[in-house]
Formats: structure tokens, C-alpha cells, sequence
């Protein structure tokens, strides 16, 4: 079975290109959400995308520096922090079914991703019942002749 995943809303502002890059207040707090998924120690991201947006963030940080990332940079950033943030929904999520803070449950990178298909699994779930119906098909009629 085939389960198609509910991906996280993108932010129109995370999808700009390299020349329409935030700055200003945009930018820094883009930037503070990127040091924050890089220092979160339960997100972890493959060693190469996390060397690479380790060099993106210095490359945010230098004026001027966000015309200079590629487009192949961008693409992995919006796509990183989208993950992140949906990540966060769902870890919070998680934490009040649990009944407890969110600092005091441990919620993976791994703990997302079953999360994350068993939302998606429920979502299908909930479209089957909407379009469906727990009833049995009506029998057809019996005659004699």
C-alpha cells in the first residue's frame, strides 16, 4: 500500500530566489531559524546537507552573501527548513497526546517520519470515510416471476 506523505505547508517567502532573498528582519529571523535546526541536537541531517547548510549560513551571515548561494542551495534550504518546521508541529503535536511539555519528550528526526506517515495514513484514512461508506452495497431486489 502506497501512502502518499502530507507534506508541510511551504511559506511563499522560503521559495524566493537567490535575488529576492529576506533581508532585513525576514532574513535574521530566517537565520535564527536555521541556527536553531542546525543546533537542535534531535534533528539530525545527513553529514552532507548539514556541512552544506553550515555553509550556507556562513555565506547569510557575510553582507551581501545570499546572491552568492546557488539555486541548488536555496532548493535544499526551503526544503530543509520545511521539514524542520513541520518537524516542530508534530513534535508539539505529540507532546500534548502524550500529555506532557514539549522539552520533556524526546522527538527524533526518525520519531518525525513515522509521525509524519501515520498523519498521512490518517488523512487517507478520513478521505476513504468521506468518499466511502461503512455500509454494506444495497442487496438487489429479489423477484419471481
Amino acid at each position: 500500500m502506497s501512502i502518499s506523505l502530507v507534506s508541510a505547508p511551504a511559506l511563499p517567502s522560503e521559495r524566493t530566489a537567490p535575488r529576492d532573498a529576506p533581508s532585513g528582519a525576514a532574513g535574521a529571523e530566517r537565520l535564527q531559524l536555521l541556527r536553531c535546526m542546525l543546533a537542535d541536537r534531535d534533528w539530525s541531517s545527513d553529514p552532507l546537507v548539514r556541512a552544506r547548510l553550515e555553509r550556507i549560513v556562513e555565506q547569510l551571515r557575510r553582507p551581501g552573501g545570499a546572491p552568492a548561494i546557488d539555486e541548488a542551495g536555496w532548493t535544499l534550504l526551503a526544503d530543509e527548513t520545511a521539514n524542520y518546521l513541520d518537524y516542530r508541529r508534530l513534535g508539539k503535536v505529540e507532546a500534548e497526546l502524550r500529555g506532557c511539555a514539549r522539552n520533556e519528550l524526546r522527538f527524533t528526526r526518525a520519531d518525525w517520519e513515522v509521525s509524519r506517515l501515520a498523519e498521512a495514513a490518517l488523512h487517507a484514512h478520513h478521505r476513504q470515510v468521506r468518499e466511502g461508506s461503512y455500509a454494506p452495497e444495497p442487496a438487489p431486489l429479489f423477484r419471481i416471476h
